[in-house]
């Protein structure tokens, strides 16, 4: 049973004015150790854009958004072994969860030009 959706969408203008490709400071607030690893060389600024819109998603199918007490470190959209963005969660952001009974998360991110956007569903 689908419990919410959510969906988010990032100008990469926006990230390049933010300097999220370069700044360690404000990657480190947003994004874990382990999702600055998967960063590739190329390609910096739609990757962690399209993280940020998949941390909004997921926030939006919490019923919350970034709020006192919500880290953005606590939300990682990390790799399956086949390439597959896998949502991990810990934190406040696991106890809003499992609060709602969500069992299963599913992500898809999409990059263009100019935009990187994400949708994505909890199931219960």
């Amino acid at each position: 049973m689908i419990i919410s959706i959510g969906c988010d969408i990032v100008e990469h203008t926006v990230s390049r004015k933010l300097d999220w490709e370069n700044n360690r400071a404000i990657q480190s607030r947003i994004f874990s150790n382990r999702e600055l690893d998967l960063c590739p060389a190329k390609g910096t600024l739609q990757f962690l854009s399209g993280r940020f819109a998949a941390k909004e998603a997921i926030l939006k199918c919490l019923f919350t958004g970034m709020e006192d007490g919500i880290a953005l470190t606590d939300i990682e959209i990390l790799k399956e072994d086949a390439g597959r963005p896998n949502i991990i969660l810990s934190g406040t952001p696991l106890h809003l969860s499992i609060s709602l009974g969500i069992k299963n998360w599913h992500v898809s991110i999409s990059h263009s030009s100019s935009f990187s956007q994400a949708f994505v569903i909890a199931e219960g």
